[in-house]
Parts: structure tokens; C-alpha cells; sequence
């Protein structure tokens, strides 16, 4: 059997040859044998960095910070490491203790800088990825981590131009690419954002179908299948563009989660609708949300008519208007910190008198789950909403929907009935920087916050406006 020096030697080839196997398999050998021994630890989290595992790092890491107290590389990777595995608390630690002795170490200020963005404080980040790139300014990743913190602060001048730096140090890096085209299409220049807006891919997680992607050429009577991403409220808004594929000439198929199947299929568009867990081979496909690019769409083609109809519609008599009622959306979504409610934060709303509030949010979170116990008849209705035709027969039949920024915002604006969105202070970047409506939906009225976080003047103003209503 082969020594620990020799195993080493082995791994240590095998991991210069890039045959990360065999070099996996020698340093655990290694490891086996010298739980302690630094050159094996280092090639184990370095395979776990180079295979895009960083969270499969720590454990090496870890003991590595152990071995080398002093090793800043160590302690910059192992809060890498608890980052992608998100471990705020330890990453701040592992941070922290770079900084203590070396305050201007720019990976460990921006490592801290994303610990601190993640939880919300984008006022300290800002301040840490600034001071990052003022220590190392050709930090391409810290320019783009100031532009991201400096855009969710409302600052969307100085996120431009910290993202233009980045991109003059590393002009194909994907999420910086990603980051300028969200501004641009917030402020309504949409020539510049889709296509840059297309870097999205580049590190979205979607099942790529086979065939070839579709680029926006002329079809002679291929089929394209567009897929989905991101969430349903995307999908909703752009599924509005499918029935051009036909103007180039194309056959469009149109897949979509389970739970928008049953609402795509009832629209007539002479388009098929497919199972997006199960689509059909075709010769060509296009993320939905490409269409943008691919189209080349300008603000001329984007109409804020009606699009979508409801199968059937929920009508019912009462006393009052039916008020139709969303204030959460994806929790994993990277901004829900920020345009998500609590119902709790509804107080002032859910007070004004002479209203049926019927319950249209899918997915309880515990707060609003005992809120709801505890004021048990806050709604008149609570229909079951298997899916988005269940949904769209209750709001086809309400008097007003109001909801944060979720599906069900951009479906009862595709059906072209009465809804308030609530939005927060730096919005997703369709609703644009100011205004109450949005040329995406005629029918929607937009309520914006006037400082990060303020969404008590929010619900105060809804809340007034919403008893204008019920007195007639």
C-alpha cells in the first residue's frame, strides 16, 4: 500500500493533469491516513471550487482554518464557503476575522458586504463593497457587488456607474451583465436591456430542452417551444407575446407549470399548450422570457390591453364590494425581503368597514397563519385555488383586487380587471421608477413606497382610498 508522501505526490499530478477523480480519490487516501495533513485538505476544497461545489468546501476549509489561524486565502474561501451554503452567521465570522487583523483585505470587506446585503442592510453593504474596491480597484466582482447594493438602495445613478466599472474590467461577466440590464429596463430603455438581460442564462437554473435555441431568424413552419422561468407572474406577462412566433413564420408551443395549463389552454390563442415538466421534442426552443430580445421588442409593441380570460367566473351577491386580497410572493425570491408583506401590515386595510375580503394568497408563512387565527372572520371568502383558472374565476367576479408584486397582480392585470399593486421602494424592474400605472396593464394602479420599507404609508393611502370605495 502506497505511503501518505506518495499518495500526496499522486494526487497532487492528477490534480495539475485536471483528472479531478483520481485526484479526489488520492487526497482522501491521504486524508485517511493524515487526518491533518494541509496539502490534501487544500486540493479537496479546491476540486469542491473548481466543480462549482463551494458550500462542499467548508468541512476542508474548516480544518484548514484550524492548521493556518493566520492564512487570510483560508478565511476569505471558508466565508465563501459558509456564503453559498447560507451560513450568514459563519460567513460574517469568518470575515470578520480577516478584517480584524487586515481591515482592508477587499475579498474579505465584499465577502462581509454580501453577508450584510443578503440580510437586508443595504446601506452597510454599500459601505463595504465601496470600501473593497477602494482598497483593490480592479476588483471586477466588488464593482459589481457595489452596483447591486447601490441599486437596492434607490441609488440607481451610482449602481449604473459602479456596474459600468465592472464591465470595463471584465465586460462578459454574466451577472454584471445581468445587474446593468435590470436598470436599463427599469428606466425604460429596453434596446439596451434585452440583450443584455439575456446573461440571465448564463447562470439560471432551467432544463434545457433538445434542439436548437431559437434566435429570432425566420421560421418556414417550425415548431418553437418556448419554456418557462423564473416565476408565474413572468410567465403571465410574456405569454401575451407567443402568438408572434407566428409572424416569423413559426409554429408556437407554449409550456407551462401544471398549475397554469388549465388557464393557458382556455384562451383560444390557437397555440398549443404543453406540460413544461414534460414538453414535447421540437426542432427549436426559446426561454419565454427571451422574447424580449428575440422579438425585439420596444415599448410601441407592449400593450396594457386584456389578454387573458377566465374559464368560468366566480360571481356571488353580498353587501359591499369583494375585495380580492394578495400580500406574499415567492419566499425564495431574491427581493422578497422587500416587496413581500405581512398580513399583519395590512391592519389599517383589513379595518375599513363595509368590505368582503376574499383571500387570495396561496402559501401561508407562520406569522400570517396565527394572524389569521386570531382574527378568524377577517375574511369573508376563502375559495380554493388549485390553480391559476381557479384563481382567475374568483377575480373575474371581484370588484377590485390588491396585491404585492405576485401573480396575481400580473393575472388580474392580464384579464384586465381593477387591481392595486403594492410595490416597494426599489421595484421590480417592469413596473418602472415612478407612476401610478405601467404600460404593461391598463387596468392596474400602482402604489409605490416613498422610502425603503415605508409600507405603512402605503397601506395608510390604500386604505383611505379603498374607504372611498365602500362608501360609494
Amino acid at each position: 500500500m502506497a505511503d501518505a508522501a506518495s499518495l500526496f505526490k499522486q494526487a497532487e499530478s492528477a490534480w495539475r493533469a485536471g483528472n479531478g477523480a483520481e485526484a479526489k480519490a488520492a487526497a482522501e487516501q491521504v486524508l485517511a491516513d493524515d487526518p491533518v495533513h494541509v496539502g490534501a485538505l487544500m486540493i479537496l476544497a479546491n476540486l469542491c471550487f473548481a466543480t462549482g461545489d463551494v458550500a462542499g468546501a467548508r468541512p476542508h476549509l474548516e480544518r484548514l482554518a484550524i492548521l493556518m489561524p493566520d492564512e487570510v486565502m483560508i478565511r476569505n474561501n471558508l466565508g465563501r464557503a459558509c456564503l453559498a451554503a447560507e451560513d450568514l452567521g459563519a460567513a460574517a465570522e469568518a470575515f470578520t476575522t480577516v478584517l480584524e487583523t487586515a481591515p482592508a483585505n477587499a475579498r474579505a470587506l465584499d465577502g462581509l458586504g454580501i453577508v450584510r446585503h443578503r440580510q437586508g442592510d443595504y446601506a452597510e453593504a454599500t459601505d463595504l463593497h465601496g470600501r473593497a474596491v477602494a482598497a483593490d480597484p480592479g476588483f471586477a466582482a466588488g464593482w459589481c457587488n457595489l452596483g447591486i447594493a447601490c441599486t437596492d438602495l434607490g441609488r440607481y445613478a451610482d449602481g449604473a456607474a459602479a456596474l459600468d466599472r465592472a464591465l470595463t474590467l471584465d465586460p462578459d461577466d454574466a451577472r454584471t451583465r445581468f445587474n446593468r440590464a435590470i436598470l436599463y429596463l427599469l428606466m425604460g430603455d429596453l434596446a439596451a436591456g434585452w440583450p443584455m438581460y439575456e446573461a440571465r442564462l448564463a447562470f439560471q437554473t432551467m432544463a434545457t430542452p433538445p434542439g436548437q435555441r431559437w434566435n429570432g431568424d425566420a421560421l418556414a413552419g417550425a415548431r418553437v417551444l418556448l419554456i418557462p422561468e423564473q416565476g408565474f407572474g413572468d410567465v403571465i406577462q410574456f405569454a401575451r407575446f407567443t402568438p408572434r412566433v407566428r409572424d416569423r413564420g413559426g409554429v408556437p408551443v407554449l409550456a407551462v407549470p401544471g398549475a397554469l395549463t388549465a388557464l393557458m389552454a382556455a384562451q383560444g390563442w390557437g397555440v398549443e399548450i404543453a406540460d413544461a415538466d414534460n414538453p414535447p421534442e421540437v426542432p427549436l426552443w426559446c426561454p419565454v422570457m427571451s422574447l424580449g430580445a428575440v422579438l425585439g421588442l420596444t415599448a410601441e409593441d407592449i400593450s396594457g390591453a386584456a389578454y387573458l380570460r377566465a374559464p368560468t367566473a366566480d360571481t356571488r351577491e353580498g353587501a359591499g364590494p369583494r375585495i380580492g386580497l394578495a400580500w406574499s410572493g415567492n419566499p425564495t425570491h431574491r427581493r422578497d425581503r422587500a416587496r413581500s408583506l405581512r398580513l399583519a401590515d395590512l391592519a389599517p386595510l383589513l379595518n375599513v368597514p363595509g368590505v368582503r375580503f376574499v383571500n387570495l394568497q396561496v402559501g401561508l408563512r407562520p406569522d400570517d397563519a396565527a394572524e389569521m387565527a386570531r382574527r378568524p372572520d377577517l375574511f369573508a371568502e376563502t375559495p380554493g385555488l388549485g390553480s391559476f383558472a381557479d384563481t382567475a374565476a374568483v377575480v373575474a367576479g371581484l370588484d377590485l383586487v390588491i396585491s404585492a408584486d405576485t401573480a396575481v397582480l400580473h393575472l388580474a392585470g392580464a384579464m384586465g380587471r381593477p387591481a392595486w399593486g403594492l410595490l416597494p421602494f426599489v421595484p421590480d424592474w417592469r413596473w418602472g421608477l415612478s407612476g401610478e400605472a405601467t404600460p404593461w396593464y391598463d387596468s392596474l394602479r400602482l402604489y409605490r413606497q416613498p422610502a425603503l420599507g415605508d409600507w405603512p404609508s402605503v397601506v395608510t393611502r390604500v386604505a383611505a382610498d379603498l374607504g372611498r370605495i365602500a362608501k360609494g
